[in-house]
Protein backbone atom coordinates (compact mmCIF):
# COMPACT_ATOMS: atom_id res chain seq x y z
CA UNK A 1 0.00 0.00 0.00
CA UNK A 2 1.28 3.45 -0.92
CA UNK A 3 1.14 6.59 1.19
CA UNK A 4 -2.00 8.55 0.19
CA UNK A 5 -1.27 11.55 -2.02
CA UNK A 6 -3.10 14.83 -1.23
CA UNK A 7 -2.28 16.04 -4.74
CA UNK A 8 -3.88 12.99 -6.32
CA UNK A 9 -6.94 13.45 -4.12
CA UNK A 10 -7.14 17.11 -5.13
CA UNK A 11 -6.73 16.07 -8.76
CA UNK A 12 -9.70 13.70 -8.67
CA UNK A 13 -11.80 16.27 -6.83
CA UNK A 14 -10.88 18.98 -9.33
CA UNK A 15 -11.68 16.71 -12.28
CA UNK A 16 -14.95 15.79 -10.59
CA UNK A 17 -15.87 19.47 -10.22
CA UNK A 18 -14.99 20.08 -13.87
CA UNK A 19 -17.05 17.13 -15.09
CA UNK A 20 -20.05 17.94 -12.91
CA UNK A 21 -20.35 21.43 -14.35
CA UNK A 22 -19.57 20.13 -17.84
CA UNK A 23 -22.36 17.56 -17.69
CA UNK A 24 -24.76 19.99 -15.99
CA UNK A 25 -24.35 22.49 -18.85
CA UNK A 26 -23.70 20.44 -22.00
CA UNK A 27 -27.37 19.66 -22.68
CA UNK A 28 -28.12 23.34 -23.29
CA UNK A 29 -25.91 23.22 -26.38
CA UNK A 30 -26.71 19.65 -27.42
CA UNK A 31 -30.43 20.45 -27.34
CA UNK A 32 -29.95 22.80 -30.29
CA UNK A 33 -28.90 19.84 -32.44
CA UNK A 34 -31.63 17.55 -31.07
CA UNK A 35 -34.16 20.27 -31.89
CA UNK A 36 -33.11 20.13 -35.54
CA UNK A 37 -32.83 16.33 -35.68
CA UNK A 38 -36.12 15.47 -33.97
CA UNK A 39 -37.97 18.56 -35.23
CA UNK A 40 -39.32 19.19 -31.72
CA UNK A 41 -39.93 22.59 -30.10
CA UNK A 42 -37.04 23.94 -28.04
CA UNK A 43 -39.26 24.46 -24.99
CA UNK A 44 -40.44 20.83 -25.05
CA UNK A 45 -36.88 19.50 -25.19
CA UNK A 46 -35.74 21.84 -22.42
CA UNK A 47 -38.45 20.46 -20.13
CA UNK A 48 -36.74 17.05 -20.34
CA UNK A 49 -33.94 18.51 -18.19
CA UNK A 50 -36.29 19.50 -15.33
CA UNK A 51 -36.13 16.16 -13.42
CA UNK A 52 -32.32 16.22 -13.65
CA UNK A 53 -32.12 19.75 -12.30
CA UNK A 54 -34.50 18.84 -9.47
CA UNK A 55 -32.37 15.87 -8.47
CA UNK A 56 -29.15 17.92 -8.52
CA UNK A 57 -30.65 20.00 -5.73
CA UNK A 58 -32.76 17.51 -3.80
CA UNK A 59 -30.19 14.70 -3.67
CA UNK A 60 -27.37 16.90 -2.32
CA UNK A 61 -28.13 16.49 1.40
CA UNK A 62 -28.65 12.69 1.25
CA UNK A 63 -25.39 12.39 -0.70
CA UNK A 64 -23.55 14.34 1.97
CA UNK A 65 -24.93 12.17 4.76
CA UNK A 66 -23.96 9.00 2.90
CA UNK A 67 -20.42 10.33 2.54
CA UNK A 68 -20.26 11.06 6.29
CA UNK A 69 -21.52 7.60 7.16
CA UNK A 70 -19.57 5.66 4.52
CA UNK A 71 -16.77 7.18 2.43
CA UNK A 72 -16.14 10.44 0.59
CA UNK A 73 -13.86 8.95 -2.11
CA UNK A 74 -16.25 6.01 -2.40
CA UNK A 75 -19.14 8.37 -3.09
CA UNK A 76 -17.08 10.25 -5.69
CA UNK A 77 -16.36 6.95 -7.45
CA UNK A 78 -20.11 6.30 -7.51
CA UNK A 79 -20.54 9.79 -8.98
CA UNK A 80 -18.01 9.26 -11.77
CA UNK A 81 -19.41 5.85 -12.72
CA UNK A 82 -23.05 6.90 -12.44
CA UNK A 83 -22.67 10.16 -14.37
CA UNK A 84 -20.56 8.43 -17.00
CA UNK A 85 -22.97 5.56 -17.66
CA UNK A 86 -26.05 7.83 -17.65
CA UNK A 87 -24.45 10.29 -20.08
CA UNK A 88 -23.18 7.48 -22.32
CA UNK A 89 -26.71 6.05 -22.44
CA UNK A 90 -28.17 9.42 -23.50
CA UNK A 91 -26.39 8.96 -26.81
CA UNK A 92 -28.48 5.89 -27.68
CA UNK A 93 -32.03 7.06 -26.90
CA UNK A 94 -34.68 7.57 -29.56
CA UNK A 95 -37.44 9.38 -27.67
CA UNK A 96 -38.34 11.86 -24.98
CA UNK A 97 -38.92 9.33 -22.18
CA UNK A 98 -35.55 7.64 -22.52
CA UNK A 99 -33.67 10.93 -22.76
CA UNK A 100 -35.45 12.32 -19.70
CA UNK A 101 -34.71 9.18 -17.65
CA UNK A 102 -31.00 9.13 -18.41
CA UNK A 103 -30.68 12.90 -17.94
CA UNK A 104 -32.33 12.39 -14.55
CA UNK A 105 -29.71 9.74 -13.77
CA UNK A 106 -27.02 12.25 -14.67
CA UNK A 107 -28.59 14.74 -12.23
CA UNK A 108 -28.94 12.16 -9.46
CA UNK A 109 -25.29 11.10 -9.55
CA UNK A 110 -24.09 14.65 -10.24
CA UNK A 111 -25.74 15.77 -7.00
CA UNK A 112 -23.02 13.89 -5.12
CA UNK A 113 -20.23 16.29 -6.03
CA UNK A 114 -20.71 19.50 -4.03
CA UNK A 115 -21.61 18.09 -0.59
CA UNK A 116 -18.88 15.43 -0.93
CA UNK A 117 -16.10 16.73 -3.17
CA UNK A 118 -15.63 20.16 -1.57
CA UNK A 119 -15.30 18.82 2.02
CA UNK A 120 -12.97 16.08 0.72
CA UNK A 121 -10.64 18.76 -0.67
CA UNK A 122 -10.50 20.27 2.82
CA UNK A 123 -9.99 16.92 4.58
CA UNK A 124 -7.15 15.83 2.29
CA UNK A 125 -5.33 19.17 2.08
CA UNK A 126 -2.03 19.68 3.87
CA UNK A 127 -1.95 23.44 4.37
CA UNK A 128 -3.13 26.15 1.98
CA UNK A 129 -6.72 24.98 2.19
CA UNK A 130 -8.01 28.25 0.78
CA UNK A 131 -5.84 28.00 -2.32
CA UNK A 132 -6.90 24.39 -2.90
CA UNK A 133 -10.53 25.49 -2.74
CA UNK A 134 -9.87 28.42 -5.08
CA UNK A 135 -8.26 26.14 -7.67
CA UNK A 136 -11.12 23.69 -7.27
CA UNK A 137 -13.58 26.49 -7.96
CA UNK A 138 -11.69 27.42 -11.12
CA UNK A 139 -12.06 23.84 -12.39
CA UNK A 140 -15.82 24.03 -11.86
CA UNK A 141 -16.04 27.26 -13.82
CA UNK A 142 -13.93 25.85 -16.62
CA UNK A 143 -16.24 22.84 -16.79
CA UNK A 144 -19.21 25.12 -17.45
CA UNK A 145 -17.17 26.98 -20.07
CA UNK A 146 -15.97 23.81 -21.79
CA UNK A 147 -19.47 22.33 -21.90
CA UNK A 148 -20.73 24.71 -24.54
CA UNK A 149 -17.46 24.86 -26.48
CA UNK A 150 -16.60 21.15 -26.61
CA UNK A 151 -20.21 20.06 -27.06
CA UNK A 152 -20.53 22.39 -30.03
CA UNK A 153 -17.46 20.98 -31.74
CA UNK A 154 -18.33 17.37 -30.85
CA UNK A 155 -21.72 17.91 -32.46
CA UNK A 156 -20.04 19.26 -35.59
CA UNK A 157 -17.70 16.25 -35.76
CA UNK A 158 -19.63 13.34 -34.25
CA UNK A 159 -23.25 14.47 -34.09
CA UNK A 160 -25.26 15.09 -30.94
CA UNK A 161 -25.12 11.42 -29.94
CA UNK A 162 -21.33 11.50 -29.98
CA UNK A 163 -21.44 14.63 -27.80
CA UNK A 164 -23.04 12.44 -25.12
CA UNK A 165 -21.17 9.17 -25.71
CA UNK A 166 -17.56 10.38 -25.70
CA UNK A 167 -17.69 12.44 -22.45
CA UNK A 168 -19.70 9.66 -20.80
CA UNK A 169 -17.03 7.10 -21.68
CA UNK A 170 -14.24 9.35 -20.39
CA UNK A 171 -16.07 9.93 -17.09
CA UNK A 172 -16.58 6.19 -16.60
CA UNK A 173 -12.88 5.47 -17.18
CA UNK A 174 -11.97 8.13 -14.59
CA UNK A 175 -14.29 6.41 -12.12
CA UNK A 176 -12.48 3.09 -12.54
CA UNK A 177 -9.11 4.86 -12.27
CA UNK A 178 -10.18 6.43 -8.97
CA UNK A 179 -11.41 3.05 -7.72
CA UNK A 180 -7.98 1.58 -8.49
CA UNK A 181 -6.24 4.42 -6.64
CA UNK A 182 -8.48 3.96 -3.60
CA UNK A 183 -7.91 0.20 -3.48
CA UNK A 184 -4.13 0.60 -3.78
CA UNK A 185 -3.90 3.30 -1.10
CA UNK A 186 -2.95 6.14 -3.43
CA UNK A 187 -5.93 8.12 -2.11
CA UNK A 188 -7.70 7.87 1.24
CA UNK A 189 -10.62 9.24 3.22
CA UNK A 190 -8.59 12.04 4.77
CA UNK A 191 -8.93 13.63 8.20
CA UNK A 192 -12.38 13.25 9.72
CA UNK A 193 -12.34 16.86 10.87
CA UNK A 194 -11.20 19.90 8.98
CA UNK A 195 -9.19 22.81 10.39
CA UNK A 196 -11.38 24.97 12.58
CA UNK A 197 -12.67 28.41 11.89
CA UNK A 198 -12.17 31.41 14.14
CA UNK A 199 -15.38 33.29 13.47
CA UNK A 200 -18.34 33.27 15.79
CA UNK A 201 -21.65 31.96 14.70
CA UNK A 202 -23.86 30.37 17.32
CA UNK A 203 -26.12 33.28 18.16
CA UNK A 204 -29.70 33.70 16.98
CA UNK A 205 -28.68 36.92 15.27
CA UNK A 206 -26.22 35.03 13.09
CA UNK A 207 -28.85 32.43 12.25
CA UNK A 208 -31.19 35.22 11.21
CA UNK A 209 -28.46 36.47 8.89
CA UNK A 210 -28.11 32.98 7.43
CA UNK A 211 -31.86 32.93 6.80
CA UNK A 212 -31.68 36.37 5.17
CA UNK A 213 -28.85 35.20 2.91
CA UNK A 214 -31.09 32.47 1.52
CA UNK A 215 -32.79 35.13 -0.63
CA UNK A 216 -29.71 36.33 -2.55
CA UNK A 217 -28.31 32.78 -2.71
CA UNK A 218 -31.55 31.55 -4.27
CA UNK A 219 -31.69 34.45 -6.74
CA UNK A 220 -28.03 34.00 -7.71
CA UNK A 221 -28.72 30.33 -8.43
CA UNK A 222 -31.88 31.21 -10.36
CA UNK A 223 -30.16 33.84 -12.51
CA UNK A 224 -27.06 31.71 -13.11
CA UNK A 225 -28.99 28.60 -14.13
CA UNK A 226 -31.52 30.44 -16.29
CA UNK A 227 -28.91 32.47 -18.15
CA UNK A 228 -26.71 29.38 -18.58
CA UNK A 229 -29.66 27.50 -20.06
CA UNK A 230 -30.71 30.35 -22.34
CA UNK A 231 -27.33 31.65 -23.49
CA UNK A 232 -26.72 29.19 -26.37
CA UNK A 233 -30.17 30.00 -27.79
CA UNK A 234 -29.66 33.74 -27.21
CA UNK A 235 -26.34 33.64 -29.06
CA UNK A 236 -27.79 31.51 -31.86
CA UNK A 237 -30.65 33.98 -32.45
CA UNK A 238 -29.20 37.38 -31.56
CA UNK A 239 -25.62 37.01 -32.77
CA UNK A 240 -26.51 35.56 -36.15
CA UNK A 241 -24.33 38.11 -38.00
CA UNK A 242 -21.27 37.13 -35.94
CA UNK A 243 -21.81 33.39 -35.45
CA UNK A 244 -23.91 32.50 -38.52
CA UNK A 245 -26.07 30.21 -36.39
CA UNK A 246 -23.37 27.49 -36.41
CA UNK A 247 -23.61 25.37 -33.27
CA UNK A 248 -19.83 25.00 -33.07
CA UNK A 249 -19.31 28.76 -33.09
CA UNK A 250 -22.21 29.32 -30.69
CA UNK A 251 -20.72 26.78 -28.27
CA UNK A 252 -17.29 28.37 -28.54
CA UNK A 253 -18.68 31.84 -27.83
CA UNK A 254 -20.58 30.61 -24.77
CA UNK A 255 -17.47 28.73 -23.62
CA UNK A 256 -15.36 31.89 -23.83
CA UNK A 257 -17.94 33.74 -21.71
CA UNK A 258 -17.77 31.17 -18.91
CA UNK A 259 -13.99 30.75 -19.15
CA UNK A 260 -13.60 34.47 -18.47
CA UNK A 261 -16.10 34.17 -15.65
CA UNK A 262 -14.19 31.24 -14.12
CA UNK A 263 -11.01 33.31 -13.91
CA UNK A 264 -12.86 35.82 -11.74
CA UNK A 265 -12.85 33.31 -8.86
CA UNK A 266 -9.30 34.40 -8.03
CA UNK A 267 -10.13 38.09 -8.42
CA UNK A 268 -13.17 37.70 -6.20
CA UNK A 269 -11.06 35.91 -3.59
CA UNK A 270 -8.43 38.66 -3.72
CA UNK A 271 -11.09 41.32 -3.11
CA UNK A 272 -12.72 39.31 -0.32
CA UNK A 273 -9.37 38.95 1.46
CA UNK A 274 -8.78 42.71 1.48
CA UNK A 275 -12.06 44.63 1.58
CA UNK A 276 -15.28 44.55 3.62
CA UNK A 277 -17.28 41.53 2.54
CA UNK A 278 -20.70 43.16 2.70
CA UNK A 279 -19.54 46.06 0.53
CA UNK A 280 -18.22 43.67 -2.14
CA UNK A 281 -21.41 41.62 -1.99
CA UNK A 282 -23.72 44.62 -2.40
CA UNK A 283 -21.68 46.22 -5.20
CA UNK A 284 -21.55 43.03 -7.24
CA UNK A 285 -25.31 42.63 -6.87
CA UNK A 286 -25.79 46.22 -8.05
CA UNK A 287 -24.03 45.29 -11.31
CA UNK A 288 -26.48 42.48 -12.06
CA UNK A 289 -29.50 44.68 -12.93
CA UNK A 290 -28.00 46.75 -15.79
CA UNK A 291 -26.25 43.69 -17.22
CA UNK A 292 -29.50 41.70 -17.25
CA UNK A 293 -31.27 44.65 -18.88
CA UNK A 294 -28.70 44.78 -21.69
CA UNK A 295 -28.93 41.01 -22.10
CA UNK A 296 -32.71 41.32 -22.44
CA UNK A 297 -32.86 44.23 -24.88
CA UNK A 298 -29.77 44.08 -27.07
CA UNK A 299 -28.15 41.85 -29.69
CA UNK A 300 -24.73 41.43 -31.29
CA UNK A 301 -21.64 42.79 -29.53
CA UNK A 302 -23.55 44.53 -26.66
CA UNK A 303 -25.20 41.18 -25.90
CA UNK A 304 -21.81 39.47 -25.79
CA UNK A 305 -20.32 42.13 -23.52
CA UNK A 306 -23.28 41.91 -21.14
CA UNK A 307 -23.00 38.11 -21.05
CA UNK A 308 -19.31 38.32 -20.14
CA UNK A 309 -20.02 40.96 -17.49
CA UNK A 310 -22.79 38.90 -15.93
CA UNK A 311 -20.59 35.79 -15.82
CA UNK A 312 -17.78 37.80 -14.20
CA UNK A 313 -20.01 39.43 -11.57
CA UNK A 314 -21.82 36.18 -10.77
CA UNK A 315 -18.54 34.35 -10.21
CA UNK A 316 -16.61 37.09 -8.42
CA UNK A 317 -19.38 37.36 -5.81
CA UNK A 318 -18.98 33.76 -4.62
CA UNK A 319 -15.90 34.12 -2.34
CA UNK A 320 -17.50 37.01 -0.43
CA UNK A 321 -20.78 35.10 -0.20
CA UNK A 322 -19.11 31.95 1.13
CA UNK A 323 -16.99 33.85 3.64
CA UNK A 324 -20.02 35.76 4.94
CA UNK A 325 -22.04 32.57 5.22
CA UNK A 326 -19.19 30.86 7.07
CA UNK A 327 -19.02 33.70 9.60
CA UNK A 328 -22.77 33.81 10.17
CA UNK A 329 -23.17 30.01 10.49
CA UNK A 330 -22.71 28.18 13.82
CA UNK A 331 -19.22 26.70 14.00
CA UNK A 332 -20.55 23.18 14.55
CA UNK A 333 -23.06 23.36 11.70
CA UNK A 334 -20.88 24.59 8.84
CA UNK A 335 -21.47 21.50 6.71
CA UNK A 336 -25.23 21.60 7.19
CA UNK A 337 -25.44 25.31 6.37
CA UNK A 338 -23.35 24.92 3.23
CA UNK A 339 -25.40 21.87 2.28
CA UNK A 340 -28.52 24.02 2.55
CA UNK A 341 -26.83 26.60 0.31
CA UNK A 342 -26.26 24.01 -2.41
CA UNK A 343 -29.83 22.75 -2.14
CA UNK A 344 -31.16 26.31 -2.41
CA UNK A 345 -28.91 27.40 -5.27
CA UNK A 346 -29.23 24.22 -7.33
CA UNK A 347 -32.89 23.88 -6.36
CA UNK A 348 -33.54 27.15 -8.17
CA UNK A 349 -32.65 25.52 -11.49
CA UNK A 350 -35.96 23.68 -12.10
CA UNK A 351 -37.91 26.88 -11.47
CA UNK A 352 -35.60 28.70 -13.87
CA UNK A 353 -36.15 26.12 -16.60
CA UNK A 354 -39.92 26.17 -16.05
CA UNK A 355 -40.03 29.97 -16.28
CA UNK A 356 -37.71 29.89 -19.28
CA UNK A 357 -39.92 27.51 -21.25
CA UNK A 358 -43.19 29.18 -20.24
CA UNK A 359 -42.02 32.68 -21.14
CA UNK A 360 -40.51 31.41 -24.37
CA UNK A 361 -43.79 29.73 -25.37
CA UNK A 362 -45.84 32.80 -24.45
CA UNK A 363 -43.64 35.53 -25.96
CA UNK A 364 -41.29 33.83 -28.40
CA UNK A 365 -38.10 35.00 -26.65
CA UNK A 366 -36.47 35.53 -23.24
CA UNK A 367 -36.82 39.32 -22.95
CA UNK A 368 -39.62 39.45 -20.37
CA UNK A 369 -37.92 36.89 -18.12
CA UNK A 370 -34.56 38.69 -18.18
CA UNK A 371 -36.23 42.03 -17.43
CA UNK A 372 -38.02 40.40 -14.49
CA UNK A 373 -34.69 39.15 -13.19
CA UNK A 374 -33.21 42.64 -13.57
CA UNK A 375 -35.97 44.05 -11.37
CA UNK A 376 -35.61 41.19 -8.87
CA UNK A 377 -31.87 41.83 -8.59
CA UNK A 378 -32.62 45.37 -7.39
CA UNK A 379 -34.75 43.86 -4.62
CA UNK A 380 -31.85 41.57 -3.72
CA UNK A 381 -29.61 44.63 -3.38
CA UNK A 382 -31.97 45.91 -0.67
CA UNK A 383 -31.87 42.53 1.07
CA UNK A 384 -28.07 42.44 0.93
CA UNK A 385 -27.91 45.91 2.47
CA UNK A 386 -29.92 44.57 5.43
CA UNK A 387 -27.29 41.94 6.24
CA UNK A 388 -25.26 42.58 9.38
CA UNK A 389 -21.59 43.25 8.92
CA UNK A 390 -19.34 40.26 9.18
CA UNK A 391 -15.78 41.13 10.17
CA UNK A 392 -14.64 43.78 7.76
CA UNK A 393 -11.50 42.01 6.64
CA UNK A 394 -10.97 38.35 5.93
CA UNK A 395 -9.35 36.20 8.60
CA UNK A 396 -10.53 32.71 7.79
CA UNK A 397 -9.44 30.67 4.81
CA UNK A 398 -11.46 27.52 5.37
CA UNK A 399 -14.44 28.79 3.42
CA UNK A 400 -12.63 31.64 1.66
CA UNK A 401 -12.72 30.29 -1.85
CA UNK A 402 -15.83 29.82 -3.94
CA UNK A 403 -17.16 26.31 -3.56
CA UNK A 404 -18.90 26.26 -6.90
Amino acid sequence: MRHPSPRLAAGFSNVGHFLFHYFAAMYFTIVLAIERDWNDPYSVLMELWVPASLLIGLAALPAGRLADRWSSPGMLIVMFLGMGVATFACGFVDGHAGLMIFLAGLGLFGAIYHPVGIPWVIKTSEGKVGMRLAVNGIFGGLGAAAAAMLSGWLIEGLGWRGAFILPGAVCTVIGFAMLYCLQTGRIAEGARSAPGRTGKGSSAGNLKAVALMLIPMFMLGLIYNTVQNAMPKLFEERMIDLLSGQIGLVGTAVGVVYAIGAAMQLVGGYLADRYPLKRIYVLLWVLQAPLLYILAEHAGIPLGIAAVGLAMAGTAILPAENMMLSRFAPADHQGVIFGVKFVVSFGAAPLGIYMLTQVRDATGDFTLLLLTYAAASLFVVLVAMMLPRSRDYAEDTLQAAAAE
